[in-house]
């Protein structure tokens, strides 16, 4: 249920890197107050650290939590991946013709 709900929202701004908008999508669920379970899981499983800097981090607070985190960082990755693929797909092969090889 959490990757279908960032999977709703990478598909809402597929414009935009999906691992960006990973940061853009946890922030916006851990710091607003928890309307479902996604919600509720995300924030008893994920903290945010910010620095000086003004700079932000996203912590597991427990075992669990850490995979949460690297769970949706694979997937964004992969999200990233198949609009690549996509997009390479619905090129013609005369797009690349002119290409120099180094």
């Amino acid at each position: 249920m959490i990757l279908k709900e960032f999977s709703d929202f990478l598909k809402e701004n597929e414009d935009k890197p999906s691992v960006s908008l990973l940061y853009v999508w946890l922030k916006l669920k851990i710091e607003t107050p928890a309307k479902n379970n996604v919600d509720r899981i995300l924030q008893k499983e994920i903290y945010i650290a910010k620095n000086k800097a003004g700079n932000f981090l996203f912590i597991g607070k427990s075992p669990s939590g850490r995979n949460l985190i690297q769970s949706l960082y694979n997937f964004a990755l992969s999200f990233e991946q198949q609009k690549m693929a996509r997009w390479v797909h619905k090129q013609k092969a005369n797009n690349f013709k002119n290409i120099k090889q180094s």
